[in-house]
């Protein structure tokens, strides 16, 4: 063979094995090619969405595991973004006919737009929605001007929304659940909420017509239920419903700073954005719901629903849901329904109706206080509300004269009448302006630079000192003492005592106030001197809540410490395993008073319940107890007419030989004192009741 042949053979053999090498290139660069256009195209039409597992709020119980809220199991309705058409024709009649469905069935729905017709077919902007009406506005949603009229959004809405052909009725209402799904984000990583609490034979119409109600979801959450009507400790308990805009808000801010301070660390930033309100959550508007709200709200879960490029949805949780912790309350159940039933039963017994017809309506509060903790054992405001009821009926209750909703245990102010009177005794004793020995003549009127002042009843009591003044609540005693001590001394006692500021209490209160110099500058006004007079027995400024002078009869009873009154005793986590949070006893002042002093103070008191005014209610009691009664005036002008009413307030203690619970009763226009102590004696009688009960203690399993 030539070498000719050689090299022309040897090219071809070159030839074939690079055409075949180039084909076998070629195939397998297209099939990756087709591989990774593929994967492309799944990855395209695979997507996964986070959707939030709402989690079951904490439940509350009494100090001896009783519960006072617990969760019910409801139907809601839901729209799931997946499913929802995106035509809004269609989307609109599937929104109208939920309405009309729901409306036939006297059935709420979700209805938060902050515009409506009045009376007289006009719209109109809601009252205290201005948060709401200016997000309308703004260039997030409607993009028109800050000065736009309830018409100019209305117009804007049927024009965003195509609900201009229906009637201004059904449109309005379809323009409340559209605005309500564009505040809250509507998507597929956020369902909206239509309705809570639907029937079931609703749930069942509509999965029976799930071909036209498309993306109409119905779903089993938790809802809160009490015990009783609702209105068992009503005013602590305090209520949950839909976060508002500014609730969000400030809460958003307190996530973004938390968020900011994690930096780069990926499982603290899944913690607190898990744990982060949405527009569509619940939280605790007042009362222990919103002071405990931290504990019982629990933490939402997410699920993760995923569509592949074939159609098929799978779920899966990403992250569990983690119930609230469980509240055990300081609160008696049983003493809670004596105290409310007592108040409200001596209320509509001793009211002054001539006073009611001057608009004082029927009135009052008690408070039961643990000397030796500071904890709240009870405590009722007259008129009371049904928790249960309290969106259906808030028109009715925010409209009445008698301001249910007013927790007036905590939150109202009173002129305390005689009921000051042992820290006047106190403030004499204590800067030895008077011994427990040391007597004043009582004649029956004061007189003090030209100015009289009579006794109670205008009564002559002759020679009294500081135990036989408290008993028979004389006036001309303290007036005495009081113009020997001033009104500076006074209230450094009262304050050493608690009166004239908050104690520090969870939920809300009032800080009331102590009469005198400091009060009256701070207003631009004067101070006379005989006012002190009046100060001393609970006059003049003074305004002092319940729950105050509760504190202050403990504090006395107890021989000189002053707790912080609390409510809360421990939040346990929801299987009970952990303790979340645990209150002990807080000392708020330590007010080193002499026990000579306390004990002459407290043998006046003793005198009050066994052999003065109010020996028949307390005197025959399993347990001696001690007591003192007040009463303040207060008048009125309706049309020119003038009616006046009178308040009766007790503060008491009891067993009197080693003491444990102190109370305070107040009944607006009672007339006087004294005929509050029959709501002290009921409860004194069910708390020595228990006193003799075997009570071995069990160490494990036991809630106290």
């Amino acid at each position: 063979m030539t070498n000719a042949k050689f090299n022309k053979r040897a090219i071809a053999v070159l030839i074939i094995t690079a055409m075949i090498f180039v084909s076998f290139v070629v195939l397998i660069f297209g099939r990756q090619r087709t591989a990774a256009f593929a994967g492309s195209e799944n990855t395209v039409l695979s997507k996964s969405y986070n959707i939030p597992v709402y989690a079951d709020r904490g439940e509350i119980l009494d100090r001896n595991g009783n519960t006072f809220v617990y969760n019910d199991q409801i139907n809601v309705l839901t729209l799931n973004a997946l499913a929802f058409p995106t035509n809004k024709k269609e989307s609109n009649e599937i929104i109208l006919s939920l309405i009309d469905l729901l409306e036939s069935k006297e059935e709420e729905w979700v209805d938060e737009l902050p515009i409506f017709f009045d009376e007289a077919g006009e719209i109109q902007f809601e009252e205290e929605r201005e948060f709401d009406i200016n997000w309308m506005r703004s260039p997030n949603f409607l993009n028109l001007n800050s000065y736009a009229t309830a018409k100019n959004c209305f117009d804007a809405l049927k024009e965003e929304y195509e609900i201009e052909d229906y009637s201004k009725t059904d449109a309005i209402k379809i323009a409340s659940v559209r605005y309500n799904m564009a505040r809250q984000g509507f998507s597929a990583s956020a369902p909206y909420t239509f309705a809570r609490d639907v029937s079931i034979q609703t749930v069942a119409y509509i999965k029976e017509n799930g071909t036209f109600y498309k993306g109409v979801d119905t779903e089993i959450r938790s809802s809160r239920k009490y015990i009783g009507d609702g209105k068992i400790a009503s005013h602590i308990l305090g209520l949950v419903g839909a976060i508002s805009s500014e609730e969000y808000n400030a809460e958003k801010e307190k996530t973004d700073a938390l968020i900011k301070q994690a930096g780069d660390d990926e499982e603290k930033l899944l913690q607190i954005k898990t744990a982060a309100y949405s527009l569509t959550d619940s939280i605790g508007k007042n009362g222990i719901e919103h002071a405990m709200e931290q504990y019982l709200r629990g933490v939402n879960g997410v699920k993760t629903v995923t569509v592949s490029s074939d159609g098929d949805v799978s779920e899966e949780y990403s992250v569990m849901p983690s119930p609230g912790g469980t509240a055990i309350l300081t609160l008696d159940i049983p003493m809670q329904e004596i105290a409310e039933k007592s108040l409200a039963s001596r209320i509509q017994a001793v009211t002054d109706y001539s006073a009611i017809a001057g608009g004082m309506t029927p009135a009052g509060a008690v408070v039961v206080e643990d000397v030796k903790t500071g904890a709240i054992l009870a405590s009722a405001s007259y008129p009371n509300f049904s928790l249960s009821t309290y969106y259906d009926d808030y028109e009715e209750l925010s409209a009445d004269a008698g301001k249910p909703l007013w927790n007036r245990a905590f939150q109202s102010g009173y002129s305390p009448g005689s009921t000051m009177k042992p820290a006047s005794a106190i403030a004499a004793l204590e800067e030895g302006i008077i011994t427990p020995d040391s007597y004043f003549y009582c004649n029956g009127i004061y007189h003090y630079i030209d100015q009289p002042f009579v006794c109670f009843n205008k009564t002559a009591h002759g020679g009294v000192n500081v135990k036989t003044a408290l008993a028979h609540s004389c006036n001309i005693f303290f007036f005495e003492a009081a113009q020997r001590l001033g009104i500076q001394k006074l209230n450094q006692y009262a304050s050493l005592l608690g009166l004239g500021q908050k104690t520090g209490i969870e939920i809300n209160e009032t800080a009331g106030i102590l009469a005198g110099y400091d009060d009256r500058v701070s207003k631009g006004q004067g101070w006379l001197l005989g006012e002190t007079l009046l100060a001393a027995i609970g006059q003049s400024d003074n305004s002092l809540s319940p729950l105050q002078l509760t504190n202050y009869c403990a504090t006395i009873a107890n021989g000189g410490t002053r707790y912080v009154p609390y409510l809360v005793s421990k939040v346990l986590s929801s299987d009970y395993s952990e303790v979340l949070y645990e209150r002990m006893p807080q000392v708020a002042v330590q007010t080193d008073i002499s026990e000579e002093t306390l004990e002459a103070v407290k043998q006046g008191m003793y005198l009050v319940a066994n052999t003065t005014s109010c020996r028949e209610q307390l005197g025959n009691l399993e347990y001696k107890v001690a007591c003192k009664t007040g009463t303040a005036e207060k008048t009125r002008i309706v049309n020119g007419v003038k009616y006046e009413g009178t308040d009766g307030f007790l503060i008491a203690f009891g067993p009197y030989e080693d003491p444990e619970i102190a109370i305070t009763v107040v009944v607006e226009n009672a007339g006087s004192g004294a005929s509050t102590a029959l709501v002290a004696a009921e409860i004194f009688e069910y708390y020595f009741g228990t006193l003799n009960l075997i009570s071995d203690v069990q160490t494990e399993n036991t809630l106290l």
